[in-house]
C-alpha cells in the first residue's frame, strides 16, 4: 500500500489501490493542539463555516482534483444507537442534525429497535427494556439523511420476527438498505456492499449480546447476525469474503459494557480479531457512551459511538458524535462531529459542551488523538485512559 503522511496529504498521484487501505499517520507540522493537551500534527486547511468534521471531504476532493489523483475520496458517517421508542417520532429528532447526516456520500447508524405497529408481534421473551417505534420514524431517517442501518442487535427482535420483518419492508420501500438483520439467517449474515463514488465497500454487522443462549449453537434467533463463540465460524467466512470483494471491508458490532468508557475484554480481543481477518474499519455500539479511537495494526477501531437519537438519553449518555472517515487513496482519515442527545433529541451543542465530548474521546483513545475541531490523528506516544484497563465482561 502506498499512503502519504498528513503533512504530505495527497501526494503521490501514482499510487496503486489495494483493497483494504492503512490508517493515515499524521505527519510532524505546527497546528491545532489536541483537545486533552498538546501535540503538533495537523493540518492546515482554508476557513470555512462548517465544521471541520464536514468540510474535510471537500478539502481532500479539491486536492486530488488538482494533482489528478485516481479516485475522488468520499466520506462515510457512523452514528450511534438510535431508538424512537416513546414517541420520540413526535419531536422530530434528528431535524436539528440533518445537514450532518446528510452532507456524507453514505451516512449508517445503529438501529436499535423494532419498527411496526402496535398490533404486529409480540415479545418472544420477556426482559426490562423492550423498544417499538412508530412507522413514523422510517420517513425520519430519509429526511435526515440516512442511507442504511444495522440491525444487529439485542433489542431488533424486542417483538419477534414479525414486527422485524415489517420493519424491514418499510425501510427497504423507503430506500433506507439495511444489514445484520433479515427474515432468516442467511438475509441477515449478508454483507452490505454498496459502491460509493468510484469505491465498493462493504459493511458486515453482527451482535455480540445477549450471548447467554447460544452456547449450544441452536439457531433460535436466526433473523440476527451474531458474533457469539457458537456463530464466529459464520461471522469469519462473512468478513473473510467482503475482504476480499471491496476496497474497504467495515465490521459493525453491538457489544461491549453499558456504561463503561473503556472497551472490555471481549470486545477488545473481537477487535484484534477483525483486525487479522483483514477490515479496514471497526465500529462498535452498545456502552451508550461514547469510547476513544484506537488501532490493530492498520485497522481503526471506533470503540463505541454511544447514543444518538436514543430516549431517554441524559449526562454522560447524552454526550454523542457523528463518525466520519474520508476514503482516499491514501487510507482513512477519521473526524469527529460531536453532538448532544438530550432525551434523544440529537443538536450540535453548545462550545463548551462540544469541546467537552472531543475531550472525552481523546482521553479514552489510545495511539489517537482527537484535535479540538475533531479531527483525529495518528500519535503513537499517546496512551490515553483505557491503555492499562481492560474490564473482563
Amino acid at each position: 500500500m502506498c499512503v502519504s503522511t498528513l503533512a504530505a496529504l495527497i501526494v503521490l498521484a501514482a499510487c496503486s489501490p489495494t483493497p483494504q487501505p492503512l490508517a493515515v499517520e499524521a505527519g510532524s507540522v505546527p497546528g491545532q493542539p489536541a483537545v486533552g493537551g498538546t501535540t503538533d500534527v495537523a493540518i492546515e486547511q482554508p476557513p470555512t463555516t462548517l465544521s471541520a468534521a464536514i468540510r474535510i471531504r471537500a478539502a481532500k476532493q479539491q486536492l486530488a482534483t488538482s494533482i489528478g489523483d485516481g479516485r475522488a475520496p468520499v466520506s462515510l458517517a457512523f452514528a450511534g444507537d438510535t431508538s424512537f421508542h416513546n414517541s420520540l417520532h413526535l419531536y422530530s429528532p434528528l431535524e436539528q442534525v440533518t445537514p450532518w447526516l446528510s452532507r456524507p456520500d453514505f451516512t449508517i447508524l445503529n438501529l436499535e429497535t423494532a419498527i411496526a405497529s402496535p398490533e404486529i408481534g409480540v415479545p418472544p421473551v420477556q426482559k426490562r427494556f423492550l423498544f417499538r417505534s412508530d412507522p413514523a420514524m422510517v420517513d425520519q431517517l430519509v429526511d435526515a439523511g440516512v442511507d442504511a442501518v444495522s440491525m444487529a442487535n439485542n433489542h431488533a427482535l424486542d417483538f419477534g420476527p414479525s414486527a422485524l420483518e415489517e420493519g424491514l419492508g418499510l425501510l427497504s420501500a423507503a430506500g433506507i438498505e439495511t444489514v445484520g438483520g433479515g427474515v432468516d439467517a442467511e438475509a441477515a449474515y449478508k454483507p452490505l456492499i454498496r459502491t460509493v463514488g468510484d469505491w465498493t465497500i462493504g459493511i458486515a454487522a453482527f451482535s455480540r449480546v445477549p450471548c447467554d443462549w447460544s452456547w449450544n449453537g441452536e439457531k433460535v434467533r436466526p433473523q440476527v447476525a451474531w458474533a457469539c463463540p457458537a456463530f464466529m465460524a459464520e461471522a469469519d467466512a462473512v468478513v473473510s469474503a467482503l475482504v476480499e470483494d471491496v476496497d474497504l471491508a467495515i465490521v459493525m458490532v453491538h457489544g461491549g459494557t453499558e456504561g463503561q468508557l473503556c472497551a472490555d475484554a471481549t470486545m477488545t480481543a473481537l477487535n484484534s480479531h477483525w483486525a487479522d481477518l483483514g477490515a479496514g474499519l471497526v465500529v462498535n455500539s452498545h456502552p451508550h457512551v461514547v469510547q476513544g479511537v484506537s488501532s490493530v495494526g492498520e485497522t481503526i477501531i471506533l470503540n463505541s459511538t454511544g447514543n444518538f437519537a436514543f430516549p431517554p438519553s441524559f449526562g454522560l449518555t447524552a454526550n454523542s458524535a457523528l463518525f466520519l472517515a474520508t476514503l482516499s487513496e491514501q487510507g482513512l482519515f477519521i473526524t469527529v462531529e460531536p453532538m448532544v442527545s438530550e432525551a434523544g433529541l440529537v443538536r450540535s451543542g453548545t462550545p463548551q459542551r462540544r469541546s467537552s465530548i472531543l475531550a472525552q474521546i481523546d482521553a479514552y483513545s489510545d495511539g489517537w488523538r482527537v484535535l479540538s475541531d475533531g479531527r483525529v490523528l495518528q500519535d503513537n506516544s499517546w496512551n490515553g485512559l483505557c491503555s492499562a484497563e481492560v474490564t473482563d465482561q
